[in-house]
Order: structure tokens, then C-alpha cells, then sequence
């Protein structure tokens, strides 16, 4: 019993000696929560671990019976076997050293091995590697700036519904910088998609059609080095110079434009609906990135199907290429009906945060825990 307890009550200890409590503000039932996290990467990421312990270990709880379900393999022996089977430790520390040091952080916050929380941050790479995990689906749209209105991006971060009830959004401060942060994610999660005081916001999708690897760098590290860049041109230069850990499409907005990049081990390649688009979507089929993963360009070639279209082509983006035309001048309202539609679906029972950017002079992030068909956005802005 004294073995197991000591390194609990040392970790505690070590949070207590070094972060400040965190702060949650207080919200209605249906608004997402938010919490405020100052300091050192280390620091906030204990006052993270100790604000959402017991819903990180309750997701924990959720995760060890999927894959007690679906791999027969309890937690310990998965992340054992996944950890020793990839080097996404290694790829972070090159790129990123410090979001090691906050996931250690939520680790001793939390009381839970530094291990296991390192997997969890791997919610793209364990679909990539073990496509047979049930996953949903994400939509993104990215709209340029124009007269009179900011730069858009958004999506419907969709995820099985085990992942849902305890939606967050990370308000983090970097003094040394002068930047914030807010970070849309789960409890223990370093990020899902979010926007930074610098004007850049990220959307994602997952492309499990493209090549992964085991030494890229793990997309919820990708959204955070985007998020810590010091402006839009190198966030993009960030995003095309890191090794890609899955396949997946980031939507990038700016102070001017939001593009989109299919991003895979070997490749990231922009995506345009139309010639000349001042705006973009993609849901989770890649369009025009082609270094696929090998497994999937044979079932493309046995099946006799398109690798870029699939079996069918993705009802979801089909009702965004319909809503958006060429023409289109999509605005804040368009953006946030499309992504309310249950046609497609388009907002679907898996989806458990509407996130809506607005990049201008203030920066505006607009927030709907679940679909926003369901329940109302709740706005948040940087501090002056």
C-alpha cells in the first residue's frame, strides 16, 4: 500500500510547491468550461492536472474499456506496447521540448502515470496505427478576410461519444512572450484545435487515408507549436516544416487568410475548393494529398475506386460544397448554419464542441459545447 501511495503524494507535493491554483471561471451547465493556467509549460500543467483530476481519471476509466473491448488489452499493457512501438517522445523533444514538460506537468496534477498521459495526448496516432478503434468525424471551414469582416475558422470537433461531457477550453498565458492561448480540448489533452492572441486559429480533421509514421511529431503537439507561433507566416512555415506524425488536414486562419493543408509523413499539400478561393473546407477524405498509406492504395486498387473519393463520396462534404458555391461570400452566419446542419450530418451526435474563430483587430472565439443546434455559443476573448 506505502508503495503505491508515496509517488501520488510525492507528485501532489511537487504541484502544490509550484503552481498557483488554477482559476475556473464559473459558467451555466451548457456553457464549456474554462481554465486558467499561468506559468511555466510545467506549472500549467500541473495546475491542469489538479483543476481535472478526477474527469481525467474518469476518461481514463473510458479508455481503458475501449481497449479492454475492441484490443483485449487493459491500459497499462497498451500504452506499454504502443509507447515502445513509436518515438513520438523523441519527434516532441525535438521539435517541442516543453509540452513534454506540461504533460508531465497534468501527469503529477492528476496522480496518474507520466506515461499514460503521454498516450493519451496520441488521440490521431493510436486511430492512425489502430484504425480499428471507433472514431467520428470533423468538418472545417476556413474563410479569407474581406472588408467589413475577419478571418474565419471553424469546425465540429467530433469525436466518439465516450470522449464527451467534459469539454474545455485552456486559457494559457506565456508572460515571457506577451501571448495567450486558448485551447479547445478534453481533460489531460494538451489540444484539440484552438487560437492564440497572435491572430492564428487551427482547425483539424483527421486523413487516416495518408501515410502515418511512428517518429513524426503527434498532432496535438502540431496544434500547439502552430498556436505558439509569433505570427500567421510562421505558423504556416512551422506546419511545413515538421515531421507529421497522421494524416491530417489543418485549417490555419490568420489575420488574412485561412488556408488548408492536407499534411501526411511525406507531404503537406494546400487544398482549394475552386480556383482562386477566398475560402475552404474539408471534412475527412484527402482530396490532394496522394501519399496514401499503403494499406489503403490497395483496397483502393483491389475495390476499383478512387483513392481521392473512397468507396462514396463523404456526404458531409458534398452538403459543404452545395451550401458553398464558387460565388459564395460566406459570412459568420453562414459558417455557423452550415456547421449547425444535420443534413450530411454535418453536426451529428458526435459532435462535441462547435468552435468558430474570428482573427480580427480582437480575436473572438465562439464555443458550443456539443452541436450548436443543441446549445448556445459562449464567446470568449483575450485579456487586454
Amino acid at each position: 500500500m506505502r508503495s503505491r501511495l508515496l509517488p501520488r503524494l510525492l507528485a501532489l507535493l511537487a504541484g502544490l510547491s509550484v503552481a498557483a491554483a488554477p482559476v475556473l471561471r464559473a459558467q451555466a451547465p451548457d456553457t464549456v468550461r474554462v481554465l486558467e493556467l499561468r506559468g511555466t509549460p510545467y506549472e500549467r500543467g500541473v495546475q491542469h492536472g489538479t483543476a481535472l483530476r478526477a474527469e481525467i481519471a474518469q476518461m481514463l476509466e473510458r479508455w481503458d474499456r475501449e481497449l479492454q473491448r475492441e484490443h483485449h488489452l487493459a491500459l497499462p499493457a497498451f500504452v506499454e506496447r504502443f509507447l515502445a512501438a513509436t518515438s513520438y517522445d523523441a519527434a516532441t523533444r525535438r521539435w517541442l521540448p516543453e509540452m513534454l514538460d506540461e504533460v508531465r506537468g497534468i501527469a503529477a496534477g492528476a496522480g496518474q502515470p507520466y506515461p499514460t498521459m503521454f498516450a493519451w495526448q496520441l488521440i490521431d496516432e493510436v486511430w492512425a496505427q489502430a484504425p480499428s478503434i471507433l472514431r467520428e468525424k470533423c468538418t472545417s471551414i476556413g474563410v479569407d478576410r474581406r472588408p467589413g469582416q475577419p478571418t474565419i475558422t471553424a469546425q465540429n470537433l467530433d469525436l466518439p461519444r465516450w470522449y464527451h461531457d467534459f469539454q474545455c477550453v485552456l486559457r494559457l498565458r506565456d508572460e515571457s512572450r506577451g501571448l495567450q492561448q486558448l485551447v479547445v480540448t478534453i481533460p489531460g489533452l494538451v489540444a484539440a484545435a484552438g487560437m492564440s492572441s497572435a491572430r492564428i486559429g487551427v482547425a483539424v480533421n483527421t486523413l487516416l487515408q495518408l501515410r502515418p509514421c511512428r517518429d513524426g511529431l503527434p498532432v496535438a503537439f502540431v496544434v500547439r507549436g502552430l498556436l505558439a507561433q509569433p505570427d500567421h507566416g510562421a505558423a504556416l512555415a512551422f506546419l511545413r516544416r515538421v515531421a507529421h506524425a497522421s494524416g491530417q488536414n489543418y485549417t490555419v486562419g490568420g489575420p488574412d487568410t485561412a488556408p488548408g493543408f492536407e499534411c501526411s509523413a511525406g507531404k503537406v499539400v494546400q487544398y482549394l475548393p475552386y480556383a482562386g478561393a477566398t475560402f475552404t473546407w474539408h471534412t475527412n477524405h484527402a482530396l490532394v494529398n496522394d501519399d496514401f498509406e499503403p494499406g489503403y492504395r490497395e483496397r483502393a486498387s483491389e475495390g476499383g475506386f478512387d483513392p481521392f473519393v473512397g468507396r462514396r463520396p463523404c456526404p458531409r462534404f458534398e452538403v459543404c460544397r452545395k451550401q458553398l458555391p464558387a460565388d459564395s461570400r460566406p459570412d459568420v452566419a453562414t459558417v455557423k448554419a452550415l456547421l449547425a446542419c444535420r443534413d450530411g450530418p454535418v453536426c451529428n451526435d458526435g459532435t462535441c464542441a462547435c468552435v468558430v474563430m474570428l482573427l480580427g483587430e480582437t480575436p473572438e472565439l465562439h464555443i458550443s459545447k456539443g452541436g450548436s443546434d443543441r446549445a448556445p455559443f459562449t464567446v470568449l476573448r483575450f485579456d487586454p
